[in-house]
């Protein structure tokens, strides 16, 4: 059985249970899923969102859901997750987003601000590893 638990080392900053892990342990994973990064592109290929960063966020989010169902996993399985914002000033509304997902314990992250993505009415990308 796969279990998945944070911890806390002493010495390293405590950010809190609710903002994010520092460090995630995966034990007796049987699978690890490592997803591309995800916009808010649609099935279609069509941009959700263009210029709303909410709608952004929870497309991207849904299509990790997405993706993760596809190969028996849910969005609970994510341990790690890289967000790239091309303006910083939307991580209170990312953070808000991730306290719907993960209302318990917050997979480890990291988050950066880049000078732009793929296309210009991108405005944030999410990649994620599971463990399944």
């Amino acid at each position: 059985m796969t279990t998945k638990t944070t911890t806390q080392p002493p010495g390293i900053w405590n950010p809190g249970e609710h903002l994010f892990a520092q460090c995630t342990v995966v034990t007796n994973p049987t699978r690890t899923v490592y997803l591309a990064g995800q916009t808010s592109i649609d099935e279609n290929g069509d941009i959700i969102g263009v210029g709303d960063v909410e709608t952004q966020i929870r497309t991207s989010f849904a299509n990790i859901a997405t993706i993760l169902a596809h190969v028996g996993g849910t969005i609970e399985d994510v341990a790690k997750i890289t967000a790239y914002f091309v303006d910083m000033a939307a991580l209170p509304v990312y953070t808000q987003v991730l306290g719907e997902l993960f209302p318990k314990v917050r997979p480890s992250q990291t988050v950066v601000e880049v000078v732009r993505l793929a296309m210009p009415e991108l405005l944030v990308e999410i990649d994620a590893t599971a463990v399944l």
